[in-house]
């Protein structure tokens, strides 16, 4: 693909095609790197001496599977049941430990069970596995857009116990027209983000393709291509290493450059894409029939990465000293209810102070304070929440969702919010995830209250012009309705959720209150 012509730039430095072989025309600049799309005997049958002719090569990592958790007709996914998954990856990918750096199979960002959720359960339940570093797929709506994109990249690391983050497929969908000028912008936002989050190691943009990162002919890079391909610009005198592709000439910038950085192979060396066979679904969507994605790298040194061995079937972290999650989510349903509740309860001085929480729609920031609150850190066990909290199921039929805003001893506000049976979590008070913090929006069309934080689903909302739209409804006095289109995203898909906005009037200083609903109901200020 989209490789730089002599004398131009390249941030492109590896490259991967849902395939265990590169194929002719491979730029040898690049490192390929394999993956086993499925468990299909197809596959498995060549990928011991594929995987090996890669590492011998070169290649330093290897990718599991292509989205086991979609199962739908025509999506290009291996849909893989969780048993044959964990089988094939302690069978197929396990033997190259300590060979290659293994990357987990590539999820969705579709709600549970299906994405992060069927990630955490595989990681639980691949007990002994190594997983070096976790890699996912994104796509959503222009409205959507970064501030979505970042916080599901967010969620994997904290859901991975701090593992990096490969995000191998990631675009705007077309549920919404976007233009190309907004598009760049998009990219823009993004790369200039993943190129600054440590953990962030290497994304790949979708796709390689004509009227894509390539021109309609397939002659050179399009106008979104050339920008991926060079972006952030780095001067030519830096650059070095000039290497020839099927289709065109590329150089690779040096690492002198803030993020080393690669897109991907040339677009005229077709490569076989995997069918699945057996009870699978169809292996390879159209759309990915060509050839690589656009890959990048960021500045986080690969060298530096250690094994990480899963032993515990509850959990998929290492443990509460070295990372402050333990495991990640599932959601809840619909009606109206307001609360109230008290910015004092009992918590170490010290430590984490539970400020409001809810179990789905239910006010149990009483006997979460006791629950949860162990020595001035949070501890929830997601699979015992009705016996810790000492009540009855309030949401029968539902997967229920458990949302804590809490505060540290310097009163900075977090939000935590997962789904029961997704885990045990332990948050201590000196390490407090980044993400979790609630952003600071200014009050705005003359609203008489402060909002403290929101959560919609199990996303925490941080995006302005949300916190803009409620600050709104406000001021107004009129009453609205809790459902995806206010929030601008749907915070767990597929599942019904409840809304909560947790406030202040007037000073930052009053008591929390929270407006909370469930999905498809009216609240009003």
């Amino acid at each position: 693909m989209p490789f730089s012509l002599s004398g131009q730039n390249s941030q492109v430095s590896w490259a991967y095609n849902w395939y265990q072989t590169s194929g002719s025309g491979f730029n040898p600049a690049l490192e390929y790197v394999p993956m086993l799309w499925s468990d299909a005997s197809d596959l498995t049958n060549s990928w011991a001496t594929n995987a090996q002719a890669s590492i011998n090569a070169g290649s330093k990592h290897l990718l599991g599977f292509n989205e086991p958790d979609l199962c739908l007709a025509g999506a290009g996914s291996s849909c893989m049941q969780m048993s044959d998954a964990v089988k094939a990856w302690k069978q197929y990918m396990e033997p190259f430990a300590g060979k290659a750096l293994l990357g987990s199979p590539a999820v969705t960002n579709g709600g549970s069970p299906m994405g992060l959720t069927w990630l955490s359960n595989f990681m639980g339940n691949c007990t002994g596995c190594h997983i070096d570093f976790i890699n996912i797929h994104w796509y959503s709506n222009k409205w959507a857009g970064a501030n979505y994109f970042k916080q599901q990249v967010q969620a994997a690391h904290e859901m991975s116990g701090g593992r990096p983050v490969w995000i191998t497929e990631f675009g705007l969908d077309s549920s919404t027209a976007y233009t190309n000028a907004e598009l760049q912008s998009f990219l823009e936002e993004v790369m200039d983000w993943m190129d600054a989050q440590p953990y962030v190691q290497r994304y790949a943009y979708f796709m390689d393709t004509t009227n894509m990162l390539m021109n309609s002919d397939g002659s050179g890079m399009s106008d979104t291509g050339a920008m991926y391909n060079s972006y952030p610009e780095v001067s030519a005198a830096s650059s070095s290493s000039a290497f020839a592709s099927a289709s065109a000439t590329a150089v690779l910038s040096s690492s002198s450059a803030s993020s080393l950085t690669a897109v991907l192979s040339s677009s005229s060396a077709s490569m076989a894409v995997p069918s699945a066979s057996s009870s699978l679904s169809s292996s390879s969507s159209s759309a990915k029939s060509s050839t690589y994605t656009s890959s990048r790298t960021t500045s986080a040194p690969t060298s530096a990465l250690t094994s990480v061995v899963i032993s515990s079937k509850t959990s998929a972290m290492p443990s509460a000293s070295s990372s402050p999650y333990s495991t990640k989510s599932v959601l809840s349903s619909s009606t109206t209810i307001v609360s109230k509740a008290s910015s004092t309860t009992a918590a170490s001085a010290t430590g984490i102070t539970i400020l409001s929480a809810f179990f789905a729609d239910k006010d149990i920031t009483t006997a979460a304070s006791t629950a949860f609150v162990q020595n001035g850190n949070l501890v929830i066990n997601t699979y015992t929440l009705t016996s810790a909290l000492g009540i009855s199921d309030p949401w029968w039929g539902t997967t229920k969702t458990v949302s804590i805003l809490y505060a540290d001893a310097s009163n900075n506000t977090y939000i935590f919010s997962q789904a029961e049976q997704s885990g045990t979590y332990t948050i201590t008070a000196s390490a407090i995830p980044a993400s979790a913090a609630t952003p600071v929006i200014a009050a705005s069309h003359g609203s008489s209250v402060s909002i403290v934080g929101m959560v919609w689903g199990t996303m925490q909302i941080k995006t302005q012009s949300v916190w803009d739209r409620v600050y709104y409804q406000q001021a107004t006095k009129w009453g609205f309705q809790v459902t995806t289109a206010l929030f601008g995203i749907d915070g767990f898909w597929g599942h019904s959720k409840v809304g909560i906005v947790w406030y202040r009037d007037g000073t930052a200083a009053g008591k929390v209150k929270a407006l909370v609903a469930r999905e498809g109901g009216w609240v009003k200020f």
